[in-house]
């Protein structure tokens, strides 16, 4: 404990060991949650290589045309807004499952 604040050495594996508190949580988002994360980012094919370069490979970074088929009608930079958004909302719930 410091001052008032307790830490603890890994949050994540407390969790996988049922050491945490058992409250209800409430995790969700809003339509636009990543659009302000991705302000003045309009090239689909350089963020996809961006984002996941460093967790699939180069090799594996899908292509623009498939992630564009995902999110039909959306623009490129709302694309990108919503993979943002999908990531960080849905990534968390799996690594805590």
């Amino acid at each position: 404990m410091i001052g008032s604040v307790t830490f603890f050495d890994d949050p994540l594996q407390r969790i996988r060991t049922g050491q945490f508190a058992r409250v209800p949580i409430l995790l969700g988002n809003m339509e636009d949650d990543g659009t302000v994360l991705t302000y003045n980012t309009s090239d689909l094919a350089a963020y996809l290589a961006g984002q996941f370069r460093s967790i699939v490979g180069s090799e594996s970074v899908p292509p623009a045309d498939m992630v564009r088929a995902l999110y039909p009608g959306s623009s490129d930079p709302q694309v990108i807004a919503g993979t943002l958004r999908d990531i960080l909302s849905r990534w968390c719930v799996h690594i805590l499952v």
